[in-house]
């Protein structure tokens, strides 16, 4: 009876799913690569690790996690009905509408029946006598593909640090890569948050106003820029609509593939007084201007480089009460914008709140 009963396990699972095309991930890539290679004529499916789509806006619902480069830069250029149809609330917008939005696409051009949610993949073999993939995933669904494209990106990739005790910790612990899709309710609670990158930085003074008390782990100042983000109004609606021609023709002439340009002119080309005139002016403009719309050499020359660097640790002091903690806030450590400068609405004055402390973390590990 137990040579009857022993049955073997691989010929009762189903055969795979034959495909032309498996694309790994459904955030803004996976998603125009199904619909490019749908339009190619293959058979193709996208495996997703979460229950939706959006990818990085699908797992990075923190609060305050916004778009830092303009919406309407952001927008798939492919469609012009998408184009029309769709409306950007705001310059700059948050999670729920590039969520709403990259949900809209799906629905739109009828890529959700190609996509297999919940399916994280647990090995990818490639069979050279075949050329062929083969796929499985953790729930053991199995595909067999000739195309594996990998659209997994790297903004929703989480860690959380080795610090002795964490597992044992009875409170809350939330990554910022991980939020909860239900509201997180910190009120009254004392919360700690370690580091100060970009996400920290749109984080920390959403949560700030609402928990008892906040404390910051700081590891390496940064250089961050106001965001100066607003509601799109219908005349800036239409105006946005009839540009984005050149709206994309900029983005893919400038070197970053951004909407700004630097200034031609050398940074000690001009008066000290045409210097920080024409700081102050960028200083006042939205989004990305203060890093890519200076003058093109404050990021190849040094003592222009400083110059700017100086004017922006000023900005710093100027916002931020106590000495000290403005101290800790400021970058010394490398040049303006040889990291990626992080955009921020009333940071620095969340600093200045009795219920928040900033923790060096190399002064006192």
């Amino acid at each position: 009876m137990s040579q009857v009963a022993r049955i073997d396990e691989a010929a009762v699972r189903a055969p795979a799913e034959e495909l032309d095309a498996l694309v790994v991930g459904a955030g803004v890539s996976g998603l125009y690569q199904l619909y490019c290679l749908k339009q190619l004529g293959l058979k193709v499916k996208i495996f997703e690790a979460g229950d939706g789509v959006g990818g990085t806006w699908y797992w990075n619902r923190y609060p305050g996690a916004r778009f830092d480069s303009e919406s309407y830069s952001y927008a798939y250029s492919f469609s012009k009905d998408l184009l029309k149809e769709w409306n950007w609330a705001e310059h700059y917008s948050g999670q729920p509408e590039n969520e709403q939005y990259l949900n809209f696409v799906t629905d739109k051009f009828a890529l959700r029946p190609h996509i297999r949610f919940n399916a994280r993949i647990k090995s990818a073999h490639f069979d050279g006598k075949t050329n062929h993939w083969h796929v499985e995933t953790e729930d053991g669904h199995r595909a067999r593909t000739r195309y594996l494209v990998s659209a997994v990106g790297i903004l929703s990739a989480h860690h959380f640090p080795n610090i002795p005790g964490i597992s044992s910790f009875k409170g809350m612990s939330l990554h910022t890569a991980r939020w909860p899709k239900d509201k997180v309710d910190l009120r009254g609670k004392r919360v700690g948050v370690i580091g100060t990158g970009s996400t920290a930085i749109q984080l920390i003074p959403e949560i700030a106003p609402e928990v008892a008390h906040l404390t910051v782990f700081q590891r390496s100042a940064n250089y961050a820029c106001p965001l100066r983000n607003s509601k799109i109004s219908d005349e800036e609606q239409e105006s946005i609509k009839a540009r984005y021609d050149e709206i994309f023709e900029r983005c893919r002439r400038t070197f970053a593939s951004f909407m700004q340009e630097s200034d031609p002119r050398k940074t000690f080309e001009v008066s000290e007084e045409e210097r920080y005139r024409f700081y102050e002016e960028v200083w006042a403009m939205p989004g990305f201007h203060k890093w890519f719309g200076l003058f093109h050499d404050i990021m190849t020359d040094d003592a222009a480089n400083e110059s700017y660097a100086e004017f922006v640790r000023g900005k710093i002091r100027e916002r931020v009460k106590d000495p000290k903690v403005a101290e800790l806030l400021t970058p010394r450590d490398h040049p303006f914008g040889s990291k990626r400068i992080p955009l921020e609405t009333n940071y620095y004055e969340t600093f200045n709140r009795d219920n928040v402390l900033l923790v060096d973390v190399k002064s006192d590990p």
